[in-house]
């Protein structure tokens, strides 16, 4: 195969087409050069590393390569730049056996050979032992001989491949190799393929055989519980079982659990009444191997509290109902969205347990809610009189100073894992996703600013991988928005939102002043990270960071909890977005500087610089603001029906 060379013009003064040379220089008018003396072995196994010695005077820009003994001068293949006189080189043999020659070219034009050693590029075989059979995605221990050359691999392939053709593979670093079988039962190759030109060199058939798997789990079981289920199966690295819509495809399911974590799995059972299937899959393929039916039972929850109560005063309240983890009661305004609450408790307290009465007077409701999807159980009016009288806090930037209280750089970290596959209203998440951040960089994000992105769970599956995808430079708003538009989320990745962290540092590397990270996630961390920790160690590093935690389509309460704990852990604060417009609003508030407001230790309540008041019971607090560089404003005196202004600035 012959090659065509570029060179850096800046450097030699030329561009070299396909066959011209233009702008010649004086530097580079041809003289002659004494021989170069060469000296390389006779023969070489196809792919096998040659070395090659030389003797004579170096030009600028001579390279040497091993070429078929009847090419022209001008042409050439793989080649290495000779360093200095009397050296040592290596290349690669070529992988089409044959009479070769390794040749030393000038750099001039026309690449004239200056001295070259005649070389037989001999072929040669690998072979297996077998033939080999192996059960639907098993892996396959595979010996064998061969040349193993660097980046030789061994493959299982449908039977009547073409060379370029390989399915699973390993590389022949060692013997034996493990590759795990195709799920679908039948005829296949194990091939040997020299790694430059996939040619295969070898080859053993092997017969994959079908497998099966059997499920027990109770017929019933009520919404929002755990089900144990009993399993026999190959049990292989990714399988796993799940509880699925009756009559989805493989590629559809809800919550699993890996085989790999033991015999019986436990699974979450979804929080929506009807009929369902709890099916075995295949890790590879999703292939289901096994099903039984499952019916998710309706539950029922009662509440009793007391007609009225003064506004900011406590109350117990009294439930009956399924007591499933994470469920909880709280008082809303009448008619609020199922996904709305102020204060709350959760069931696991008992009952009765208490509840806290907002301070505005007014019609409300408590209700039982499930944890996972928050769905109304139960629900009794209540109405809030009027209490202790409140006033309002808002905390302004009233200078130029305080107002350049930025967001610095900005590192986006995106969850593409497979449940940004779900629908909302008809659109999958990630492409909301994608949409909303689209607009963060178009629309809110200053021009230039220093812009990064990094997103997990697009890659592989069953995987903690995470991926820098934009470097850290000044934003290119259309560059970045193509970029992210053309990220796809993958069944079955994982969530590493503490590894994400963790590469913030090297991601962000140079950058001086404030740092904003926007996480943007739908999921708990599923690596076994820490991000509290990994945040910890960016301030440790002494980075002047916030991180914005946006919940996307976050049902449990728990998860909220712990991402808005994660987010105070790094001066952010948490937003939740449930539909698409929330989104948006959400991404592009993640880059307000907030503030907090706390009683002794104890925060009651968050807001923004330049936003909203907040209503307060009277009293004495303390204002921290949360922005890169988080600083105590001191204490503030709230009276009631008053209205304290505080300065961000502190002036």
């Amino acid at each position: 195969m012959t090659q065509q060379r570029s060179f850096n013009a800046v450097q030699i003064g030329i561009t070299l087409g396909v066959a011209s040379v233009l702008a010649v220089g004086q530097s580079m008018a041809q003289e002659p050069m004494s021989p170069i003396k060469i000296e390389a072995p006779a023969q070489a196994m196809v792919g096998a590393t040659v070395e090659v010695r030389w003797q004579g005077e170096v030009g600028k820009l001579d390279f040497v390569s091993i070429d078929l003994a009847t090419a022209p001068e001008r042409e050439y293949n793989a080649y290495f730049y000779p360093s200095k006189v009397d050296g040592v080189g290596k290349l690669r043999a070529p992988e089409t056996p044959g009479k070769y020659a390794v040749r030393y070219h000038s750099g001039a034009s026309g690449y004239a050979v200056r001295g070259l050693s005649p070389i037989e590029v001999i072929d040669t075989t690998a072979t297996f032992q077998g033939p080999l059979t192996a059960d639907a995605g098993a892996q396959v221990e595979i010996h064998w001989t061969g040349p193993a050359n660097e980046r030789d691999y061994i493959s299982i392939d449908p039977a009547g491949s073409d060379d370029a053709a390989y399915g699973k593979y390993a590389y022949t670093k060692k013997t034996p190799v493990k590759i795990r079988a195709p799920e679908q039962p039948g005829q296949y190759l194990v091939r040997y393929h020299l790694g430059q030109t996939r040619r295969v060199i070898g080859q053993t058939p092997l017969t994959v055989g079908a497998v099966t798997a059997t499920l027990e789990a109770p017929a019933q079981v009520q919404a929002g519980s755990t089900v144990s289920v009993t399993w026999t199966g190959p049990g292989h690295e990714r399988d796993y079982i799940s509880i699925d819509p009756a009559g989805a495809s493989k590629d559809e399911y809800l919550r699993y659990s890996y085989t790999k974590t033991g015999n019986p799995v436990v699974i979450q059972v979804p929080e929506e009444v009807g009929s369902y299937e709890i099916r075995y899959h295949q890790g590879q393929a999703r292939t289901v191997l096994g099903s039984i039916p499952l019916e998710v039972l309706a539950n029922t929850a009662t509440i009793a509290g007391p007609a009225s109560v003064a506004g900011g005063s406590d109350f117990e309240v009294a439930w009956t109902g399924p007591g499933n983890a994470s469920d909880y009661i709280t008082i809303v305004p009448v008619g609020a969205p199922a996904h709305d609450y102020l204060d709350y408790t959760y069931t696991k307290s008992g009952s009765p347990l208490t509840i806290g009465a907002p301070l505005e007077p007014g019609a409300y409701e408590l209700r039982y809610m499930t944890g996972r999807s928050r769905q109304i159980l139960a629900q009794v009016a209540i109405e809030v009189t009027p209490g202790a009288i409140p006033g309002t806090l808002r905390v302004f930037a009233g200078t130029e100073s305080a107002k350049s209280d930025t967001v610095g750089a900005v590192e986006v970290i995106l969850d593409a894992s497979g449940s940004m596959l779900k629908r909302l209203d008809g659109e999958r998440r990630i492409e909301i996703a994608k949409d909303a951040l689209a607009n963060l960089v178009n629309a809110v994000i200053p021009a230039r600013t220093p812009f990064a992105l990094r997103v997990f769970g697009h890659k592989e599956a069953d995987s903690c991988r995470t991926d820098l995808e934009i470097p850290v430079a000044a934003l290119d708003a259309r560059a970045v928005s193509a970029k992210i538009q053309a990220i796809q989320a993958m069944n079955l990745a994982k969530t590493p939102i503490a590894a994400s962290l963790h590469h913030v540092k090297q991601d962000l590397a140079g950058i001086e002043g404030p740092v904003t990270i926007v996480l943007l996630t739908d999921g708990e961390e599923t690596c076994d990270g820490d991000p509290g920790a990994a945040i910890e160690a960016l301030q440790t590093a002494g980075m002047d960071v916030r991180v914005n935690i946006v919940g996307f389509a976050i049902n449990e309460l728990e998860l909220k909890e712990q991402f808005e704990a994660w987010a105070r852990v790094g001066n952010g604060r948490y937003i939740e977005a449930h539909d698409k417009d929330e989104l948006e609003q959400a991404i592009n508030r993640s880059l307000e500087v907030p503030f907090e407001v706390l009683s002794g230790d104890e925060v009651v309540a968050v807001g923004v610089v330049n936003g909203e008041a907040l209503s307060l019971l009277p009293g004495t607090y303390r204002v921290r603001v949360l922005g890169s560089s988080a600083r105590d404003l001191g204490e503030v005196k709230i009276e009631a029906r008053g209205d304290f202004r505080l300065n961000a600035a502190g002036d």
